[in-house]
This record gives C-alpha cells, structure tokens and sequence, in this order.
C-alpha cells in the first residue's frame, strides 16, 4: 500500500477490507460497509449495503475458488479507492481479472461503493481475464 493522501480513517478500512478478503462471507460485508450504503456494482445493478451481503453470499458461494487480493489504494478526502485483482474458477476455466473499489467513508464506514471492473470475464463466452492478454 502508498502511502497517496490516506488518512487513518483510510488505512483502518483498507487494513479491514484486506482481512474481509482474507476470510470472506456474506454476513461480513456489513463489518465494512454500512446496512444502508448505496452500492453500485458492475453488471448487477444499485442495492443496499443489506442486499450487497445477500448478493455476495451468493456470488462467494458460487465462484470457486474465489480469491481477491488487495493491491493498492488511494484516498482524497472521504474517498477512498482500492484496486484489487482476484482470481477464480469461472466456467469451468481459471480467470483472473482486475477491478477498483471506489467507497465514499463516513465514521470508519463504506456509505457508498462503486465496484468496478469488466463482468464480462464472468460470462460463458467473455474474455478469459488478464492471463490471455
């Protein structure tokens, strides 16, 4: 992690982010970001900080293998972004792609998430991720 106008507000949730992907589940979603957050998430719509936990339950259950590393991160004020790259089995095919977090913090808390990367890597016919560049 630079060190790119972070705040400790900035390294707490980055540091807990981290340890969310170390061990992730539905039910923890809501230890970083807030029941009422809006998120937003590529291929998938706007929902609550509630429904992003039932939706992750969901989407960990059905990736195998499933593994997000932390790369990165940036702040600039109550902003926050993480870049990430995970890797999962996906149809069938082992696919690795890269994405950003952009959440907007308040009180140690994600308010908003915007989940960024390209869904086609999940699709059946989509590209098969970074690997096949």
């Amino acid at each position: 992690m630079t060190d790119v106008g972070l705040t400790p507000e900035h390294i707490d949730f980055y540091d807990r982010f981290c340890a969310f992907w170390k061990a992730p589940s539905g039910e923890r979603v809501l230890d970083i970001i807030a029941p009422d957050a809006s998120i937003h998430f590529t291929g998938a719509g706007f929902m609550s900080g509630t429904q992003y936990a039932a939706f992750m339950g969901e989407t960990l259950a059905a990736l195998e293998e499933l593994v997000v590393t932390p790369m990165d991160c940036a702040g600039n004020g109550e902003m926050l972004y993480i870049a990430w790259e995970a890797a999962a089995n996906i149809h069938g095919e082992k696919r690795t792609y890269r994405g950003v977090d952009r959440f907007r913090l308040k009180d140690g808390m994600a308010v908003e998430e915007h989940v960024i990367f390209d869904s086609a890597v999940l699709s059946p016919e989509g590209r098969g991720g970074i690997e096949q560049v």
